[in-house]
């Protein structure tokens, strides 16, 4: 008795009251095919990412910001920003703050905070606005701030650097809006004068992919070998045919 193949084992699991050794190719691609969209349907999760950005403004001084904020469940979000130095003067970051969802929303949570060189020690995301004075105010909870803590040791960034901030929260309900706001402040090193201070709604980056089109090209490949199968069963019996005439 010969010994089953992986996928004849595969399609035995998924449909035990059918013969799959008997199976044609074809039939048994098109099992496969059905397996792997249940699959894909299954552990596919709902979710988006949208980005906007800053670029040339006033007070960018040769600054870049940008912002990408993904859905990661019901109310729970993860927001990276960066700052990068295009062709500017070296900076201090001091504080910023990014307004993503309407008036009346509520940040309530933040469990997780890092920084790209590690010196997330000396910074602290809360919810509300920056106001370019080392701290943040409270008075808006639907905007997230980042300050620079008192006393404590700024990062640089020299021309051709970016800083990036990951930051997990949670807005329960909140609805995001279309134009975020950028407010972003930074001192020149070794002085108190600014090197960059923003106060601009940015523009729309590229979308990022939605999970229907994930979806869509993951069930394509399958989609597309099981037609080329097809095609190629039909042409051997034509050419079977033509032989037997």
């Amino acid at each position: 008795m010969r010994s089953q193949s992986p996928a004849e084992q595969i399609c035995r699991f998924a449909f035990p009251e059918k013969r799959v050794s008997t199976m044609s190719p074809l039939a048994l691609f098109r099992s496969l095919a059905v397996i792997a969209l249940l699959v894909i349907c299954a552990f596919s999760v709902p979710g988006y990412a949208d980005s906007e950005g800053v670029s040339s403004c006033s007070g960018c001084n040769g600054y870049t910001f940008k912002a990408n904020l993904v859905s990661t469940g019901t109310g729970t979000y993860e927001l990276t920003y960066t700052i990068q130095n295009v062709n500017g003067g070296a900076a201090n970051p001091r504080d910023w703050s990014l307004t993503l969802f309407a008036p009346g929303n509520d940040i309530t949570n933040i469990p997780s905070f890092t920084m790209s060189d590690n010196n997330q020690g000396s910074y602290a995301p809360n919810a509300g606005k920056a106001n370019n004075g080392s701290d943040c105010s409270g008075n808006q909870q639907y905007a997230l701030c980042v300050a620079l803590k008192d006393g404590a040791t700024a990062s640089t960034l020299n021309q051709g650097q970016s800083l990036i901030f990951t930051i997990d929260f949670a807005c329960p309900g909140c609805t995001e809006q279309t134009s975020w706001d950028f407010l972003s402040a930074g001192n020149c090193v070794g002085s108190n004068g600014n090197c960059y201070a923003i106060s601009q709604n940015g523009s729309t980056a590229v979308p990022e992919p939605s999970i229907l089109t994930l979806l869509s090209s993951s069930v394509a490949l399958p989609l597309g070998f099981l037609a080329f199968r097809r095609k190629a069963g039909r042409n051997i019996v034509s050419r079977r045919q033509s032989a037997a005439v």
